[in-house]
Formats: C-alpha cells, structure tokens, sequence
C-alpha cells in the first residue's frame, strides 16, 4: 500500500462524505446520468456512517470490501490517500460552482431548476435566492411564477429549521449504535446491562443525542473502554460516570454508567418522551406516590421495588406499555382500562408488497431478489417496478411489463412452490387522477400499487383528489408512501391525509408504511388515525436491493408508534388470506 499522503493525515470519514456527495449532486446538476450520481451519493452515505477511521479501512485494502463500494470509487480513494487530491472533483468544481450545491438541497428546487436561476440571473446559493425572491428579480426566470416561488419560500424555511434541528436519522444512527453496544459487550467484561434510551428507544424517526445507559461495578473502565471504540471521533467530555463523545459522522453519544438498583428507573426516564413521564408522574402524585428519574417511592420515603419497568406501571394501577406507545397520545388512559393492544411485531411480518429489479431502478434480478426475501422466512415478494411515465428510473411500458412476466414465471419455477413471487407494479398516479396503466393491464396483474412521484408539489385539492381517484380504483390495492415525503430532505406533500384515510376505509384499498428510514411514510400519527378509522395498512420496504429488506423494522416500529394489530396488517396476513384479499379486490 503507498504512503498516505501529508495532505490525507487530517482526512476524516466526514471528508470523504462531504467530497462524494458534492460529487453526486455536481453531476446531477451537469445532468448526468441519476444513476451515476445515485451511486456517490451511497458512497458518500457509506463513508458517513462508517463505523471506523476510513484511514485505517484504507490501509488495509478493504475500500473495496465496503456496502456500495466499487472499483471506480475506490481509485478515486486511493487517488485521495495518496495524492490529498481528487482530479475528478477538482475539474467539476471548474464546471459547476459549488455554492450551487446548496440550492440542490432546497426542496421543491431540483438540479435544472437551480442550473436555470444560476444561468439566468447568477444565484449561487440561498441568500442570492432570498435576495431575488424579495426584489422580484425570480420572476424574470423562465417557468418560474408565483406559485413557484411560494413553494420555494417554504423549502428555504425548511431546510433553516432542519439546521437548527441538527436530527439524524434513526436508520442511519441504530446500525452504528448497535454495533457500540456490541463491541462493549465484548471489550468491556466487567460491563452488565447496557441498552438505547431516548427518542431512539421509542423508535422516532429522526434523533438528535443519543442516550446509553449501562450498569457495571467499575463505572469508569467502561468509560475507558467507550472512548476507545472505533467510531468515535472526538471526546468532548470523559468522567467517572458518564462520557460525551462525538462519532465520526457528527452523532453525539452520551454514555451513562450506573449501579444496577438506578438502572430501571433511569432507563424508564430517559426513554421518555417527556410528556408520558409528566402524565405518569401526576398520576403517582394522586395515588399517595413520589416518582422521579432513581425509582418510585411510597409517602414516607419507601421505595418500592421496581426490578423491571412493568413493576413501575404496575404498582400506579396500569398495564406495562411498550416504549413507541409512550408519546402520552391517550396511552395511559388505555392502560388503565386494561386495554394495551397487542402491537405488530417484526417476527408477524410474512412478506413484502413493494420491490424493484433491474427492470426499472432496482439493483438486483428478480430471482436475486426472491432468493433473498426467501431466506428471510416470508412467504412471498411482490415484485412492484415503476410504470412507463416514470421515465427517470426506466419504468415499465405495457410491453415490457408482458415481457417481464416471463421472467417472473421462470423465477418462480426456479425457487420452487413454496414461495410465492407477485407481478405487479408501482403505477404512477397522474396529474389527471388517472393511472398510468389502463384497468385492462391493472386487472391482469397480482398486485397494483399506485404512487406519486411526479407534480407532488401540486396544490392541496390536486394533490388529494389524485390519490383520492386512485383509492377508488378496485384494481388498486395499495396507496404507496402516500405524502412522498423525504425526512431530512423533501417536505411532505399538501395531500389531506384524513381524507384519504376516509376514502380508504370506505373503498378497502391498504395504506403503506414505507418502511425506507428516510420515508416512513405513513407516520404514526396517521397510522393511529388509520387504525382508528378502519383502514388496513401494508409494511413494505420498498426494497431497491435485498439489504433493503432490513428496513423492515423501522416501517414495522412505525407501526407500532400508530397502535398498529398485525390483523390489520396485511403483511401479516399468510400467503393464502393475502391471495384471497387480492382476488376479492377484483
């Protein structure tokens, strides 16, 4: 392996994150191919949350080995390493400035829209932006009209209050996460409980700090022991007790080392939320009780014991609630009556109803992708790739869509009888309410899931009464990520959610889940209101390659924030009740 070169020594992971995605988004603003820039985009996505110092990865040639990673990115790393220069960067930035970059980040502004104000009247950035915005100069901009401009003012304010979040996803943040508790359980012997609390406990979406709580005899070697670990960047704070670190993606973890007798009643406070714990606290206050963050004590100072966190739920007169349950939405009410539903369950999950191949956007063969869910346990895999109008993942014309049966067939008879593949397809749901496929072909398939992707930024009435014709549809059985929102990086769309959930209550269509860590789309408060109306609901990963398939959790955890049954869940449902749904569907 050649030396690494002086200018590489201060080359961290976050380096290596920043040069691929300001790679991805220059190329597709030079309007490349989405593929290519899709493909820096992982890589930039892998360095990001890289587990470990990239240096060390680089040094022993596993570059290579790495999830998304292949030969042209690892040149362009070593080149990096060796040189402390990227040539092929460097002669994007010559073509593309990189204040442009920021605009791509804005949403409802995409790739040609940012090139068009940067060629019309110069705006490099969000401040060039909101200066055209306020003297009227946007308006010069072909295609651009009020309404445009509207829907720009909101991305702005979006993407200001995502910086002042600072939120990280919890799909990117759980894998890491795990992985440090693993590696301490096993460097650390004299370690004893140690588990997530916070917002990442209960499952949200996104998280900000990350809470670990741990027990141990010697508080402190678990702390050296921490600080050690190899995702770690930088240590802002090291005591006897409790450490402060930041990872190398920019994740901070707070660790917490205490004796066992705390460990319960400290778990149960910092899984939270804040509004639960308020609630649960007035409620021991009216039973003669004092509850606080070390345990829950009788009038005169007793404590009582509380060896698990049912006991706490117990001893105030309520049933033991699962963590993603705890958002004080109405759940200690039902407690009390005895009414905890039995929530969904990962291990309820028998198959997946939405998935792409290489015959649009996917990664994988279809057989690939079969193999792969079959190995899982489930019992089937709908194959659901993009219909034709959804041109820029290379969507299905009806002739293609015949063709691709065939391969269906031939992978079926492949993985033999007892794993079910569904042809189906994700149809774009068009500006008209119509489908892009006619009823004729929508009938001839196993499984019709309707979308949109396109004119999401499109009024309220518009964008409702879309998915409102597609929920009418008999030959539609499932409404796909229904808001087509992007946590972190798209708003969701104006769509009247309670309205569609009405419509699908009436109608019978499934809601999806998308269970994709940066969609989970429905969210739970929609999924409780689904349940609450009657709907039935669909976990699907949207799975572009068979690792998606690992998303399933989070989609399944979503579902249970929303006190979603796996009777309801259509997912659950064997292969022989879902196929009955499906033909009662028409």
């Amino acid at each position: 392996m050649p030396d690494l070169a002086p200018e590489a020594a201060d080359f961290t992971n976050a380096t290596f994150a920043r040069i691929f995605t300001e790679i991805g988004a220059m190329m597709e603003l030079k309007g490349e191919s989405p593929f290519k820039s899709r493909a820096y985009r992982t890589a930039a996505n892998t360095f990001a949350n890289l587990p470990e110092d990239i240096k060390r990865v680089w040094r022993e040639g596993r570059v290579n080995d790495l999830p998304g990673i292949g030969k042209a990115i690892t040149d362009k790393v070593n080149e990096l390493m060796t040189t402390g220069k990227l040539r092929f960067y460097d002669r994007l930035l010559e073509e593309i400035p990189p204040s442009l970059i920021a605009l791509t980040e804005i949403p409802h502004v995409g790739a040609k829209t940012a090139m068009l104000l940067y060629q019309t009247l110069g705006i490099q950035g969000i401040a060039d932006l909101e200066k055209a915005i306020e003297d009227g100069r946007i308006f010069t901009v072909p295609g651009i009209g009020k309404k445009s401009v509207e829907s720009i003012k909101e991305g702005i304010e979006a993407i200001q209050r995502r910086s002042a979040d600072k939120r990280e996803l919890l799909g990117t943040a759980l894998p890491i996460l795990r992985q440090m508790i693993s590696l301490l359980k096993s460097s650390c012997p004299g370690i004893g409980k140690i588990e997530i609390a916070g917002s990442a406990r209960r499952w949200k979406p996104t998280v900000g700090d990350i809470d670990l709580l741990a027990t141990a005899d010697e508080p402190h070697k678990v702390i050296n022991c921490f600080v050690k670990l190899p995702m770690v960047g930088t240590i802002d704070s090291q005591g006897e007790n409790k450490s402060t670190v930041r990872l190398h993606n920019g994740l901070q973890v707070d660790l917490y080392v205490m004796s066992p007798e705390y460990y319960i009643p400290l778990l149960h406070h910092f899984t939270g939320s804040r509004e639960h714990n308020i609630h649960l606290r007035d409620r021991a206050i009216k039973m003669g009780y004092h509850q606080n963050e070390y345990g829950l004590y009788k009038a005169d100072g007793t404590p009582v014991p509380i060896p698990t966190e049912a006991d706490i739920y117990k001893t105030l007169g309520l049933q033991w609630m699962p963590p993603e349950m705890r958002e004080n939405r109405g759940e200690i009410e039902l407690a009390a009556r005895g009414q905890i539903p039995t929530l969904l369950e990962l291990s309820d999950i028998k198959g997946d109803l939405q998935s792409h191949s290489t015959w649009s956007d996917g990664a994988e063969s279809i057989l690939a992708m079969a193999r792969a869910a079959k190995k899982r346990g489930y019992q089937y895999l709908a194959i659901t790739d993009h219909s034709q109008s959804l041109t820029v993942t290379g969507g299905l014309t009806v002739e293609r869509l015949h063709k691709q049966r065939k391969e269906i067939e031939e992978a079926q008879a492949a993985i033999g009888s007892n794993f079910r593949i569904l042809h189906g397809t994700e149809v774009e749901i068009k500006l008209d309410g119509t489908l892009d496929f006619p009823d004729e072909v929508l009938a001839w398939l196993d499984i019709v899931v309707a979308s949109i992707h396109l004119g999401l930024r499109g009024s309220a009435e518009q964008v409702t009464q879309r998915a409102l014709a597609a929920a009418r549809n008999p030959h539609v059985d499932i409404i796909g990520h229904p808001t087509g929102r992007l946590i972190n990086q798209r708003e969701p769309s104006a769509l009247d959610v309670s309205a569609l959930i009405r419509e699908a209550a009436k109608t019978g269509v499934a809601l999806e889940i998308n269970a994709a860590p940066d969609r989970l789309d429905l969210d739970d408060i929609y999924v409780k209101e689904a349940m609450e109306e009657g709907c039935l609901l669909a976990v699907s990963t949207d799975a572009h390659h068979h690792s998606n398939f690992n998303f399933m959790e989070y989609g399944v955890h979503v579902a249970r924030r929303g006190w979603a049954t796996p009777d309801r869940v259509i997912t659950a449902w064997d292969i022989g009740k879902l196929e009955a749904w499906l033909k009662s569907r028409g």
